[in-house]
């Protein structure tokens, strides 16, 4: 464990840290939206210009001590208390998401969604044993790292979409409703799953077990919470809603959400596709209630949106140095950067255009899924924490996240500048956040 501060110190370190963040993220935000780019990009870029990149020195990790001003900021135990807050309020955006979603826009579309994730997938990863291939010096693959192992990993990387920062851009231009946003957002969601089976082949294989095995066994795990939860939790919850009046007993039904909530986002991290994906599952499986929704959303949407978002994305861009770039690095780079787009971007179009969306349609699918948010410094960071990838590589993520990120929100709104959307439409807090 490194060295920290006292516990009694830790509350003032956590409280002044939040200020700092909210005030970063809320003031680069504004900046990017002035500039037509999504609101959540300034906010993870708000995260780096209050990181070890413009202040200096690193943060702590589990096994070294921090170092110069940002770990005085910083601290190991308050910078930990940071990621559980962010990764809480993650799970509760993606129930928010889940329980906008009309759910009727999913009806009979269940193929296309199968068939556009699988696509976005299976196309990336074939690209990841490409990437290993030409990227085989000791600057990007550790030595006696098994190449398989590595391939996977580059795959998982390549085949990442931001399916929260999806979600939101979706929301924000009031599309969330549409079918190409169901359709997204599924196939986001499946994706997501499908990119934590491919990273925990990649561990298996990395540990020496049977890869097959433990993906056919989270596999089958993730389908049975989705059947406990369609076949389950669904009827329960109809049930249970028709017995109370929704607006006397309003506090109770939330908080009984929220619970639920937690806990299937505490079932998917057990089973190893990641929390977030728990927490949409169970927002899809409330039962349609457009009255209960609203009021769910109305009594969430401020501290989720403009509390714990934001410090997710900011302290996820806490973990960035980009001090670590060198001109070595730029072929690597822009070959990564390469597979990353024409994996999602090109992929996303052509397997969209096959389900029948238009090509303005597709287009903005493709761009969707190509946005990689910080979905993909988690992959980068198991990585690190599984000694198969070097510092280098992971650097290349984070690059892969932030320019497929930048790109997102300028090429949806060309794509979709002819697009009827729902302007009326009451999303989870988006809008006041481009005010």
């Amino acid at each position: 464990m490194p060295k920290g501060v006292a516990p009694p110190d830790v509350i003032a370190y956590v409280l002044a840290d939040l200020a700092l963040i909210l005030i970063a993220a809320r003031l680069v935000g504004r900046a990017f939206v002035a500039i037509g780019q999504p609101r959540v990009v300034g906010e993870i870029i708000a995260g780096i210009l209050i990181g070890p990149t413009v202040l200096g020195g690193h943060i702590a990790t589990p096994k070294a001590d921090g170092a110069g001003l940002v770990n005085d900021l910083y601290p190991f135990q308050a910078f930990s208390f940071l990621g559980l807050i962010g990764q809480v309020g993650l799970v509760f955006f993606m129930f928010l998401v889940g329980l906008e979603l009309d759910q009727r826009l999913l009806r009979g579309k269940g193929l296309k969604i199968l068939f556009v994730a699988v696509a976005a997938v299976a196309v990336p990863v074939a690209f990841g044993f490409v990437a290993a291939g030409l990227l085989d010096s000791s600057t990007w693959q550790p030595a006696g790292v098994d190449t398989t192992t590595f391939a996977l990993f580059l795959g998982a990387g390549i085949s990442v979409t931001a399916f929260p920062v999806m979600a939101r851009i979706l929301q924000e231009k009031g599309l969330l409703s549409s079918e190409m946003g169901a359709v997204g957002v599924g196939a986001a969601a499946v994706v997501t799953v499908l990119m934590f089976l491919v990273i925990a082949g990649a561990s298996a294989s990395a540990a020496g077990s049977g890869v097959v095995s433990e993906v056919g066994l989270k596999l089958v795990y993730a389908l049975a919470l989705i059947v406990g939860l369609v076949v389950v939790g669904r009827p329960l919850m109809a049930q249970a809603l028709r017995l109370v009046d929704e607006r006397e007993h309003l506090g109770s039904i939330v908080a009984l959400m929220l619970a639920g909530a937690l806990a299937t986002a505490l079932a998917a991290d057990r089973i190893g596709i990641n929390a977030l994906v728990g927490g949409f599952l169970f927002g899809v499986a409330v039962p349609a209630s457009e009255g209960l929704a609203l009021s769910v959303i109305e009594r969430m949407q401020d501290a989720v949106v403009l509390f714990f978002l934001p410090v997710f994305l900011a302290v996820s861009g806490l973990r960035t140095d980009f001090r670590l770039l060198d001109w070595d690095l730029i072929p690597g780079i822009l070959l990564f950067l390469a597979l990353m787009i024409v994996g999602k971007w090109g992929v996303g179009y052509a397997a969209a255009r096959a389900v029948g969306l238009e090509s303005r349609q597709a287009h903005t699918l493709g761009v969707l899924l190509n946005c990689r948010g910080l979905l993909i410094l988690v992959v980068a960071l198991i990585g690190l924490q599984l000694s198969v990838i070097t510092a280098e590589m992971q650097l290349v993520f984070v690059i892969g996240a932030i320019v497929t990120t930048l790109m997102t929100g300028p090429l949806v709104d060309y794509f979709t500048a002819e697009e009827p959307t729902e302007a009326d439409r009451h999303t989870s807090g988006v809008a006041i956040l481009t005010s």
